[in-house]
């Protein structure tokens, strides 16, 4: 039985394709419920891998770029800079998890403190086109919300990793523990 790593970059590139059309047509609601689908079949995958006693684990670290809601929506301007900041806390916590993976993660998020602090506005798309640049020379993304239509930004993410044929990751619990090979001696 393959892994679970194995299982997400085999078994479900067609249905992430699909997922990636859905996207760009701009149908959330069908996007949502074929997303709905994907995680139910990784969740029941998941469990028969533990039933069986499998690990998910992999011999090499990823660089994993954390996908999430950044700009709060439909939220009033004087809410807009906390919801911004609640929502940079929580990547950033999943960033940690991914960490705790033993892999190493790219947290756009982080990017809050520049438009915090940088002294100058830049326009959004520069934080766009930033996260895209990042997002090229990760291995995979976590598209942590799971919710199509709520970001704009984390869904172009989501569909440009898909279609770079990045492994995607709905869940932490998706995500494989690095753990070495050993070293075969000679």
């Amino acid at each position: 039985m393959d892994s679970l790593y194995e299982f997400i970059n085999k078994e479900q590139k067609s249905k992430l394709e699909g997922l990636s059309k859905l996207i760009e047509e701009g149908k959330h609601e069908r996007a949502q419920s074929k997303l709905m689908d994907i995680i139910f079949e990784r969740t029941l995958y998941m469990g028969v891998l533990k039933e069986k006693g499998i690990e998910n684990k992999i011999d090499h670290t990823m660089k994993v770029y954390v996908a999430g809601p950044y700009t709060p929506k439909e939220t009033s301007l004087h809410e807009a800079a906390r919801v911004a900041h609640l929502n940079t806390e929580f990547a950033i916590h999943e960033g940690m998890q991914v960490i705790d993976k033993g892999h190493f993660p790219y947290i756009p998020h982080l990017l809050h403190f520049i438009h915090l602090y940088g002294g100058k506005s830049l326009p959004y798309e520069y934080y766009a086109d930033a996260g895209i640049e990042w997002l090229q020379a990760c291995d995979a993304i976590l598209y942590y919300d799971g919710r199509i239509g709520k970001s704009k930004g984390a869904d172009n993410e989501l569909k440009i990793a898909i279609d770079s044929g990045k492994t995607v990751f709905f869940s932490i619990y998706e995500i494989p523990h690095y753990v070495p090979a050993k070293k075969q001696n000679l």
